[in-house]
């Protein structure tokens, strides 16, 4: 009996304090439809393992008692596959209509609930609890807050109002988009914190895992400080499943 009391306290005080929401938006890993950029570097099968892996990664270092967390998936008749690799996870159907409105729609149907909502891809590797958590921070003197991408777009939005026709505009440069959302967004309370770049490309990936930026010679030569590596399988295998990322800099070849 003191159990379930105490489980009900618990029930209840999250209900009362859990005001945060953080989303992850997710294409369901299979072939031949998540990361097709990768498609010249890495086989169908390897893309949809490191998705995998780069998923279940991101979802794990992201949990906290300090904010709720849901996967909204498309497409969610596939989403079984993600319940696989995480059975424990909340799942949502992503809206109708092209990322922008469906980010809105996420947005502004979670703060029906939440006090302030933040919303990420799951193709991010260089992103922790501490980016959540000043995000977070930054709504309580802000309306919304971006932590922005070096293609001039952003890869995380937070917001503690609505953001219906804000985000979703016709934009006249692909390459300032987040400078032309935040025109748009008829409000002074903007905050953006630290770049964070999301991984699409082939030099996404190997910058991700060097630390650097690299120059491709082939697909499997490159030059990175000047030096010639050889993306040898042990490599690949490290690309693939997420190892030793972030301190490889100093694996070159001499040829």
């Amino acid at each position: 009996m003191c159990k379930v009391k105490v489980a009900l306290h618990i029930f209840a005080f999250k209900e009362i304090y859990m005001k945060n929401l953080l989303i992850i938006f997710t294409r369901v890993p299979i072939e031949g439809h998540t990361k097709t950029r990768l498609e010249d570097f890495l086989t169908k099968k390897d893309i949809v393992l490191f998705h995998k892996n780069l998923i279940k990664r991101l979802i794990n270092e992201l949990k906290s008692d300090k904010w709720d967390l849901e996967v909204h998936v498309t497409p969610i008749d596939k989403v079984d596959v993600l319940k696989e690799l995480l059975p424990n996870e909340v799942y949502k159907a992503q809206a109708e209509g092209n990322l922008f409105e469906r980010i809105e729609i996420a947005i502004d149907t979670a703060l029906k609930t939440y006090d302030k909502v933040a919303l990420i891809g799951s193709d991010i590797y260089d992103i922790s609890k501490k980016d959540i958590e000043a995000a977070f921070a930054a709504l309580d003197t802000n309306d919304i807050v971006f932590n922005p991408s070096s293609d001039g777009g952003y890869s995380l939005v937070a917001s503690k109002i609505n953001l219906a026709n804000k985000l979703n505009i016709d934009f006249k440069n692909k390459s300032m988009i987040l400078e032309e959302t935040i025109k748009n967004s008829n409000t002074s309370l903007i905050k953006s914190l630290r770049s964070i770049d999301d991984i699409d490309t082939k030099e996404d990936l190997l910058y991700n895992y060097f630390g650097k930026i690299v120059d491709f010679l082939s697909k499997d030569e490159i030059i990175l400080d000047g030096k010639k590596i050889k993306l040898d399988e042990t490599i690949f295998y490290d690309l693939i499943n997420i190892n030793n990322w972030g301190n490889n800099n100093e694996k070159e070849e001499n040829f």
